[in-house]
């Protein structure tokens, strides 16, 4: 069966650590390393192992006293927020407003960090209160710790971006306190992500099977697409700005990202993966092509390199448990895994084809649902612990989500008793590059 599913996808050698940032916050991973390896006794989302519940602070989560004494500088009145039911009303409000996607282009135009700070503190707070109702909407949300705490660390956010009623402005950035303030609250935001993706799936699969009759499978995956997808995409805006901040020219986003570099490091991390999980490794061959012949067979373009690393092993990862499964030692180079590069001038395409008998036909949509794995039971989102190439459930849905955040796609074809074909399109023009932000409240 070609299927696993894992969140921990090792970061690649050439990715420097500030612009892995918004992988990790959105995946859970450690970015305090520029290893291919995980923390020992870490399964690839950080922090996720350990519980949570309702009571519980999570570190760097205290609301900051500075923003309070700001407010009361420049306002000369208390925190408006003190009471709930403020901060209720200040939600609701935001939640209506319509979120202002942005292309790759615009924010490679946002590179000083004034204009960041100026679109983030009014864009996100607009993201975050949709994902605060999003949650609110969920049937009998309050049962489950876990997501709680995530509604907590949400309004906690929410409420600190809120109470900066001055961004840092081009004029004032003189002001290292203010700076410096706007900035705690943007790497608290982050800090506050990590791990979620994997929480709120579990909590989710908890939910759905406990309140099966409410909460139907279909509602589930929806659900987990538009809360993640606005995840990413809050996530995608901090980590650029802290990225700024931190002295990387151009953020998070490389001008001049090398896909077949990205997937030749993406194949040498999982094969290192392989060799420590099952001691074999498959036989990879990364190829690309070019129809713009300014390309010379190798293109390029303006991307997240970090996203499509994510990607590209999540999706090898799958293949190459399938490929070990089935093949032994001798056979392996016979059955390499092909990943093929294509361009022109407008289009990206990278092909991932095994020969690892494929998946069969009445699996069909449920590779890509949070609730299905191929994995045994007992394991990931079941309640057990992932191992490094089975994981939890969640690689390919959210490998998926992070292809369609910026008009890609992801699909796959099968053919049982032959082998997978999984293929990745992009826009390769920055100006096309877009977000999706999912807005319920204005489709």
């Amino acid at each position: 069966m070609w299927v696993c599913r894992a969140s921990h996808a090792r970061k690649p050698r050439c990715l420097p650590t500030t612009a892995s940032v918004a992988f990790h916050a959105v995946s859970g991973s450690a970015p305090g390393s520029d290893t291919l390896a995980f923390p020992a006794g870490c399964s690839g989302c950080e922090g996720l192992g350990r519980p949570f519940s309702s009571g519980r602070r999570f570190p760097g989560m205290t609301h900051s006293p500075l923003l309070a004494q700001q407010h009361r500088h420049n306002t000369g009145i208390a925190n408006p927020f003190e009471s709930p039911e403020d901060l209720r009303e200040e939600v609701a409000r935001f939640a209506a407003m319509r979120p202002s996607p942005v292309s790759l282009q615009e924010v490679l135009g946002m590179l000083e960090p004034w204009r960041a700070a100026k679109f983030i503190h009014h864009e996100v707070p607009v993201r975050y209160a949709e994902r605060i109702r999003s949650i609110e909407a969920i049937p009998d949300w309050k049962s489950d710790p876990d997501l709680v705490d995530v509604h907590e660390r949400h309004c906690e956010t929410f409420r600190d971006i809120r109470l900066i009623k001055t961004y840092p402005k081009k004029s004032t950035f003189s002001l290292p306190e203010l700076v410096d303030d706007f900035t705690e609250v943007v790497r608290s935001a982050v800090d506050h992500q990590k791990g979620m993706v994997l929480l709120v799936a579990k909590a989710m699969h908890r939910l759905q099977k406990e309140h099966g009759d409410a909460l139907s499978p279909g509602f589930v995956d929806n659900w987990l697409d538009s809360f993640l997808l606005n995840l990413i995409g809050s996530s995608t805006l901090l980590s650029q700005y802290l990225a700024v901040i931190d002295g990387n020219p151009t953020g998070i986003v490389d001008p001049s990202c090398n896909i077949k570099e990205v997937c030749q490091e993406a194949a040498e991390a999982v094969k290192d993966l392989c060799a420590d999980t099952v001691g074999r490794t498959p036989h990879i061959v990364v190829e690309s092509f070019s129809a713009a012949g300014d390309d010379l067979d190798n293109p390029m373009f303006s991307y997240i390199p970090s996203y499509l690393t994510y990607i590209i092993v999540e999706i090898l990862k799958n293949s190459s448990r399938a490929t070990l499964e089935n093949y032994g030692p001798t056979e392996l180079r016979r059955r390499a895994i092909s990943v093929v590069v294509c361009a022109d001038e407008r289009r990206v395409a990278i092909r991932v084809a095994d020969r690892a008998k494929g998946i069969p036909f009445d699996v069909g949509s449920k590779i890509w649902s949070y609730l299905y794995s191929t994995a045994r039971k007992g394991s990931g989102l079941d309640g057990g612990d992932a191992s490094e190439l089975a994981g939890y459930g969640v690689g390919l849905p959210i490998s998926r989500l992070y292809a369609r955040y910026l008009g890609g796609s992801l699909d796959l074809i099968a053919w049982p008793g032959y082998g997978t074909d999984t293929y990745l399109n992009f826009p390769r023009l920055s100006s096309e590059l877009k977000e999706v932000v999912p807005d319920e409240d204005n489709e």
